[in-house]
């Protein structure tokens, strides 16, 4: 029961971490008046969150795999919910940036302690399918960043808005530092980091794996975390909020199907190259169908593009069974230092890719915007491809 209660709490914190990080989605408006930021600066302010989780993804594996997922999850949800009220607070655009780079350094360990907790409590469980439900509880956090959020945004303001949201993130910190178990700490040592960091850059196929990985996570939030809304006005003419919600619903969707696939099938590679070509082909009819197109074709493309971006849990599986189990929160870190740089990359990318084609009709200038993303897609089918399959495998030595 205490194991469950763990996992569901910073599964929690995982949710939160969502919340945080897409959270500018719906924000593009009001921050745009109140400060007079243009697409380029909006798309660089939303990645510095994207930034800073990154940067902090091999700290807070190492972290998690010595201090333990009790105080790294505690003290990461306490500056996220610092830097949600530096956000509220902000009277320029540099507070806006310290904002969400505090929130991002702070969220930065939700996922690797929970997946670390998982690993350390659940083994020899279905993990593929636990991850699974786990990426579902996150992504709901997807979802609650764009309507709920909007919603919540028009009733109190954005600034009031984002005082709950760190209000909740202090919440979750401290109940994380009282519920969690405690667990002996291992020693932290220079040689350590150099022998866990060797191990894991030794194993080729983390390298493809990877490739995999971010583009999943680069193209979905990118769209959801920042551009969907802006997009879906320009082009469609629509509220973006309620489809990207579907967006985020897709992928909780598809995370449990990969996971349960990969489980059934006895196999990480097969649905691994099946979702990694379906999400491909899905981010093609987005940028090369005709558009405006009718809200219900909208609903399904989004929701296809999310549910087959919901591959992401099986390199949670695959990292785990390539590398040595003490190497588990850094295995992972380092796959997610990758992802969240390209998260970075591209969204900020696509803003200046914007800026330089704002004398375009909108269609013509997203359909350029939207080449990113496809591209980045593309690579993630070639990541699966060259991926191993691990199904089974458990390394030891």
């Amino acid at each position: 029961m205490a194991r469950r209660t763990g996992w569901l709490l910073l599964a929690a914190c995982f949710h939160m971490a969502y919340v945080l990080r897409l959270s500018a989605g719906v924000l593009a408006a009001p921050l745009g008046r109140e400060f007079g930021l243009t697409a380029g600066t909006f798309g660089l302010m939303s990645s510095m969150v994207f930034y800073a989780y990154t940067l902090m993804q091999v700290p807070v594996g190492i972290l998690a795999d010595t201090a333990g997922p009790r105080l790294t999850a505690a003290w990461g949800m306490a500056a996220a919910g610092a830097g949600a009220l530096l956000f509220a607070s902000a009277g320029s655009p540099f507070l806006l940036f310290a904002g969400r780079i505090l929130m991002g350094a702070g969220v930065a360990g939700a996922f690797v302690c929970t997946m670390k907790f998982l690993a350390d409590n659940f083994e020899g469980e279905r993990f593929a399918t636990l991850s699974g439900i786990t990426s579902l509880i996150g992504n709901a956090g997807g979802m609650t960043a764009q309507a709920p959020l909007a919603l919540l945004v028009a009733a109190l303001t954005w600034r009031w808005s984002f005082v709950l949201l760190g209000c909740v993130s202090l919440l979750l910190s401290l109940l994380c530092f009282l519920v969690l178990p405690r667990r002996g700490r291992r020693s932290f040592s220079l040689p350590m980091l150099q022998k866990g960091l060797r191990n894991v850059f030794s194993t080729g196929a983390m390298y493809s794996l990877s490739l995999n990985y971010l583009a999943s996570q680069a193209c979905f939030l990118a769209l959801s975390g920042t551009w969907g809304v802006s997009y879906l006005r320009a082009v469609h003419r629509i509220d973006g909020a309620p489809l990207m919600t579907l967006l985020a619903a897709g992928v909780m969707a598809g995370a449990v199907a990969a996971g349960k696939l990969s489980d059934l099938w006895r196999s990480r590679k097969k649905p691994l190259c099946l979702f990694a070509l379906a999400h491909f082909f899905m981010w093609g009819l987005l940028v090369y169908l005709p558009g405006p197109f009718p809200r219900p074709g909208l609903a399904v493309l989004l929701g296809g593009i999310g549910f087959f971006a919901g591959a992401l849990v099986i390199p949670w599986s695959v990292a785990r069974e390539l590398n040595f189990p003490e190497h588990t929160g850094l295995s992972i870190a380092v796959m997610n230092t990758v992802a969240f740089l390209a998260v970075a990359v591209l969204t900020s990318s696509m803003g200046r890719v914007l800026d330089s084609a704002a004398a375009m009709p909108p269609a013509d200038a997203w359909r350029h915007v939207l080449l990113l993303p496809l591209a980045v897609s593309a690579a993630g089918l070639v990541g699966a491809l060259l991926t191993p399959e691990t199904f089974g495998r458990k390394k030891t030595g």
